[in-house]
């Protein structure tokens, strides 16, 4: 069966379906890191990720900011978003794709479009942060261009050996 997928811009009605998958991936992460999950719970504790996705809608708002969304067969499976960092440089957040979505390019698409989006709102600069053992993005996020920097902001030392930190100039 033919699959249709569309990467567009979140939609109000999204947001539980986006909050489901940031959910998905803190479990994904704890299931990954195995006896260093702490990790992902010393990152962003219970109560701080609950404020966090309560306040997706208002801290990644247009103009500044940006949610986009993967759809396959009209379900959001996928989602990406943007925030303002300083006036010329933005950050990479959140990008995840749901099991139901993953081998499909999803991921790439919506990398690629965030980054477009983030060069038409007139940033020169996207940076990013992800974990050590999140293969796939890194690859995925070297193949568009990133690279290894220090880190952008006061991460805990202890959080600072599980996480990369990257950045990637924006162009036409």
């Amino acid at each position: 069966m033919e699959q249709d997928s569309e990467i567009g811009p979140a939609r109000p009605d999204d947001f539980p379906a986006i909050r489901a998958l940031c959910n998905g991936f803190i479990d994904w992460c704890r299931s990954r890191y195995g006896e260093n999950a702490w990790f992902v719970d010393r990152y962003y504790s219970p109560e701080e990720w609950s404020t966090l996705l309560d306040s997706l809608p208002r801290i990644h708002s247009a103009p500044d900011g940006d949610i986009l969304v993967a759809r396959l067969n009209g379900k959001v499976v996928g989602c990406v978003m943007m925030q303002r960092i300083d006036e010329h440089t933005c950050e990479m957040k959140r990008m995840f794709i749901g099991p139901e979505g993953r081998g499909l390019g999803l991921g790439r698409r919506l990398a690629e479009n965030i980054v477009r989006v983030a060069f038409e709102r007139g940033y020169a600069t996207m940076r990013l942060d992800t974990g050590r053992n999140h293969h796939e993005a890194l690859s995925l996020y070297r193949s568009l261009g990133f690279r290894e920097i220090a880190p952008y902001y006061e991460a805990p030392p202890e959080l600072r050996n599980h996480l990369i930190f990257m950045e990637t100039p924006l162009a036409g």
